[in-house]
This record gives C-alpha cells, structure tokens and sequence, in this order.
C-alpha cells in the first residue's frame, strides 16, 4: 500500500521534469520581423543562432537555413549552411540572407532553420521557422510635379 504514493509522487515529479525542459528552448533564433526594401534595390535579412547558457551549437553536426519567397522577392540562394556563416567557426553563427525587391507590397519571406543544440552530454536536432515580412513601397513618379502652394487657398475661395 505504501508503494502506490511513492510511485505517483515520483510518476508526477518526472512529470513535472519533462515539462520545465519542453519550456525551456535553449537558445534563442535572433531575426528581424519586418524589413523595408526600396524596389529594385537589395537588402539582408540577418539569422542568428544564439544558444542559451551552457549550450552551443554543434560545430560537426549540419546547420541549414532554407529560405523561401514570392516572386516578387529575388533570392540569389535559397540554401545555407554553416560555411555560408559570416564566421563559420563562430559559437553563434550568424547568416545574411540576401534579397533583392521587384514587386511593390507586402511580401513574407519564410525561413526554416534546423541545426543540433548541444548540452554537456548530448546534443539533440532543432527545427525552428519564421517569417519576414518584407515591405517594398510603391515607386513614386518623378515627373509628377508638387501642388502649387495657392492650390489650397484657390480650393476654399472656389467652394465660397
């Protein structure tokens, strides 16, 4: 009889265990949310893997950044791995992912990263995905000229 609550007890105490380590991520993906890209011109997206104290990212295992895009966005590359790194041997690599605009609006660029987060014995495979949201403005016409500055006042005395 005395077994039973010694065996729950432990039961909900492993229980307890395997949640605070499922909120726990141990590292942190750093990516901007949104990003403002004049049409025609080229900007980069930064990616930066940061594990959490006592964690690092492994340095054998893969590290892949796979990016994805409407048409209206140019990717010179939509794949990236740790030697694509601004500092591959880095403890947080970090990636620039180029691209470049063509198409005035609102677009989501998806990215989906996937590398092994390491701990002091084990080490185990992460998959994480964001999306940025690229804001490519609409072209202003050059010839189009400025409202005289009497066009408000001319506007007021015509309505009278």
């Amino acid at each position: 009889m005395t077994r039973a609550p010694t065996v729950f007890a432990i039961a909900v105490a492993l229980a307890a265990c395997g949640a605070a380590r499922a909120d726990e991520q141990g590292y942190e993906l750093r990516v901007t949310s949104e990003l403002t890209v004049e049409p025609g011109a080229s900007a980069a997206i930064s990616v930066a893997i940061v594990p959490g104290a006592g964690r690092t990212v492994s340095g054998d295992g893969p590290v892949r950044v796979a990016v994805s895009a409407p048409d209206a966005i140019s990717l010179p590359r939509r794949r990236y791995t740790r030697k694509d790194a601004a500092d591959p041997a880095a403890d947080a690599p970090r990636f620039d992912v180029r691209l470049k605009a063509r198409e005035p609006g609102d677009h989501a660029v998806a990215l989906d990263v996937r590398f092994w987060l390491c701990g002091s014995r084990v080490c185990r495979p992460v998959a994480a995905t964001r999306s940025v949201t690229v804001h490519v403005p609409a072209p202003v016409p050059i010839d189009a000229a400025p409202p005289p500055a009497d066009a408000a006042v001319d506007a007021a005395a015509r309505r009278r």
